[in-house]
């Protein structure tokens, strides 16, 4: 009687000891965000990227150059995007400030009025210059303004690469109204902790966009992706963008990240 009595209370101590490991073995949702997030971000950054505009069937429509320029300082991060050509668009900028506040500034320069105008709130949705890009696309993954959801521990996601998936929706009211979005959904690879798919859905439920991102390489001590692909999957058409040349942690003044640089021809 007492043998079988010791051998139900191994059995408990080994069941419970593997729970707790299972329990261990599955990472929480916004622990995989903020390592997401502390793993990826540096301190500076300038790329020079190809912009392809492809129609349904994959012909690109037009080619354009665009430049970014980021820089963190503290908690506040700047980021702005410069168009560089075709003449129809070069000079064309956008502004995006984070200082932690709930709703991102964003300001966007257009060089046939040569005036700064300040992108609101409800604004952000609104479609970038033509581009399969929102203004909203260019925001991070703002953990103080979302709920994280583990939806998938290990999922395949290509070329042999495994992810975490972890599904976001706005927590703060501000955000949700602001948002064109009523989730999105993060593959993020877990060697490099970058999200290479982003599924974005409406807010009845449906998928609308697609963000892939290709070839991982390693830039400094962070990895960085060689091309971006965002499809619209309501009419079929990519905005591809491809790095052309890229320095991380490099010199960038305050002044690529300012109004004054925004404006400037």
């Amino acid at each position: 009687m007492k043998t079988q009595r010791t051998i139900k209370l191994t059995l408990a101590i080994a069941t419970a000891m593997l729970s707790l490991s299972a329990a261990a073995a599955t990472p929480d949702a916004s622990t995989v965000i903020r390592e997401s997030e502390q793993r990826i971000k540096s301190h500076s950054e300038k790329t020079v990227y190809r912009m392809e505009l492809l129609d349904v069937d994959g012909q690109t429509q037009q080619t354009r150059g665009i430049e970014l320029y980021y820089k963190r300082d503290g908690h506040a991060e700047t980021s702005l995007f410069k168009f560089t050509s075709p003449p129809v668009v070069q000079g064309t900028g956008l502004l995006i400030a984070d200082t932690g506040k709930t709703v991102n500034d964003i300001w966007m320069y257009l060089p046939a009025t040569r005036r700064i105008r300040r992108i609101s709130g409800a604004e952000k949705s609104n479609w970038f210059m033509g581009t399969e890009f929102t203004h909203e696309d260019f925001e991070d993954y703002k953990p103080d303004a979302y709920s994280f959801q583990l939806d998938k521990a290990d999922a395949a996601c290509g070329d042999g690469r495994h992810c975490v998936v972890v599904s976001a929706k706005a927590s703060d009211a501000t955000e949700r109204e602001a948002s064109g979005y009523g989730q999105k959904i993060y593959w993020i690879e877990k060697q490099s902790m970058y999200p290479v798919r982003i599924d974005y859905l409406d807010k009845a439920g449906k998928a609308v966009k697609r963000l892939d991102v290709r070839k991982l390489v390693e830039s400094g001590t962070y990895w960085r992706p060689q091309v971006y692909e965002m499809k619209n999957l309501a009419n079929g058409r990519v905005t591809r963008l491809t790095a052309i040349s890229r320095e991380v942690d490099g010199q960038v003044d305050d002044y690529h990240v300012s109004q004054r640089f925004l404006r400037a021809d």
